[in-house]
């Protein structure tokens, strides 16, 4: 999966990461407060207690710290994805009811940052946004791989699988992005079931095996 590579002037690789988390700490704060427009590298410098010209040797420009901002909050929930590809003699249904599980509860933990992550990746400077969503294709990729492994094993029965896996992985994301409609609503158990349901019925899993598999989870 091809990365963005942020250039410092710094030579000592392990400085630079301590220092890049200590800048993406920081800087997820403000964003969240303030927003990607309105933070300025001044308010980043003083947050992170990193004297401004210094943090230069560090990054380039904002457009890095919001490139790094996406790899501090996605590396949360790739491995859950990798599991994925690293389970391939397990039996797809069971598998892709862990996974969403897995997902979905990486996601609720840190759902105001994987927010900010949508909302303000639009800003990114087009190499950065190339990058973004090259990573973002490769999950969707990921999803569409165990969809697949399902239709040929006979317990997914869509007839386009691209469109699956875009669906799907829009619905693990739906809570930070619609999450303002569903608190108050439900209990982060319920709602993750609710999604899990709605997505192995948009796959057409046979409903009784469903049910099965469910109640035997929950015994």
């Amino acid at each position: 999966m091809a990365r963005k590579q942020i250039v410092p002037k710094i030579a000592n690789k392990e400085l630079v990461k301590e220092k890049h988390k200590r800048i993406v700490e920081a800087a997820s704060g403000l964003f969240l407060k303030k927003g990607f427009h309105k933070t300025t590298m001044r308010d980043i410098a003083k947050k992170s207690k990193i004297e401004l010209s210094y943090l230069y040797k560090y990054i380039s420009t904002k457009d890095d710290i919001l490139y790094l901002f996406y790899e501090h909050v996605t590396n949360q929930y790739e491995p859950r994805y990798r599991m994925i590809e690293s389970s391939k003699d397990e039996e797809p249904l069971m598998l892709m009811q862990k996974a969403l599980l897995l997902i979905l509860e990486a996601i609720h933990g840190r759902l105001h940052e994987v927010h900010t992550m949508y909302t303000e990746s639009r800003h990114l400077k087009h190499d950065s946004l190339c990058a973004v969503l090259e990573r973002e294709s490769e999950f969707v990729k990921i999803i569409e791989s165990l969809i697949r492994r399902g239709i040929k094993s006979g317990v997914f029965k869509v007839e386009d699988p691209v469109m699956a896996a875009n669906i799907v992985q829009y619905m693990v994301v739906i809570e930070s992005l619609r999450g303002w409609n569903f608190r108050g609503r439900y209990c982060f158990e319920d709602f993750a079931e609710s999604v899990i349901d709605f997505i192995m019925g948009g796959l057409k899993v046979d409903e009784k095996k469903w049910q099965k598999i469910k109640s035997k989870k929950k015994g």
